[in-house]
């Protein structure tokens, strides 16, 4: 288990369960709100597939994480891409594995840890990154996952998110995607997450 002090709350963060406790209260995580409100592309896959492939990318963002913070560079296909995008798009990560909380009506509903905050010369403010390994995007599952980290983030540590992007990387491929900023959605998402899930707000 991980511990965290976070915004006064005592996190902690269960890497084998991917859990989230927030003051010893479990808490959903920003992936099962995506995955319980919009539907699943890849029920249908082969429970194997889909293991090796979230194999495969933890193993990409372990790569990264440890070039941004340490910067150990592993000689790698997928490593090449991103250092190529990096130096395409000018980027510096300001912040790695950041942990962000989500209030709705005062009360922490969820938790989530996203990949990077990044800045660049050529982009205004700072932006919100997540790095995808996956075959293809699905746009709406993105969209709402990106903006509910923009959300937490801005909720948790009162710092403005300027712009969204997603590293794409798969093999040789690689881009370096914009995300729309979309609040509304976000909000319309959690209301009917909190319509389905009552929260008691008289314990905040």
């Amino acid at each position: 288990m991980e511990h965290y002090d976070i915004d006064s709350y005592k996190v902690s963060f269960d890497p084998i369960n991917h859990s989230y406790y927030v003051d010893g209260n479990k808490v959903i995580s920003v992936s099962q709100i995506v995955r319980e409100m919009l539907p699943r592309p890849y029920k249908n896959v082969d429970p194997e597939i889909l293991k090796k492939a979230a194999e495969k990318g933890n193993a990409l963002h372990d790569m990264i994480e440890h070039y941004e913070q340490f910067g150990e560079k592993t000689y790698h296909v997928e490593m090449k891409g991103y250092i190529a995008l990096k130096r395409q798009y000018q980027f510096s990560a300001l912040e790695n594995e950041t942990i962000v909380l989500i209030r709705h009506h005062g009360a922490v509903i969820a938790a989530g840890r996203f990949d990077m905050v990044v800045e660049s010369p050529f982009m205004k403010g700072i932006g919100l990154v997540d790095i995808k390994r996956m075959a293809h995007i699905n746009d709406q599952h993105l969209s709402l996952q990106l903006n509910l980290y923009k959300l937490g983030y801005e909720q948790t540590y009162k710092r403005r998110i300027d712009y969204l992007k997603c590293i794409h990387i798969r093999n040789r491929h690689k881009q370096y995607l914009d995300v729309p900023i979309d609040q509304a959605f976000v909000k319309e998402i959690l209301d009917r997450y909190v319509e389905k899930h009552p929260i008691d707000y008289t314990k905040i």
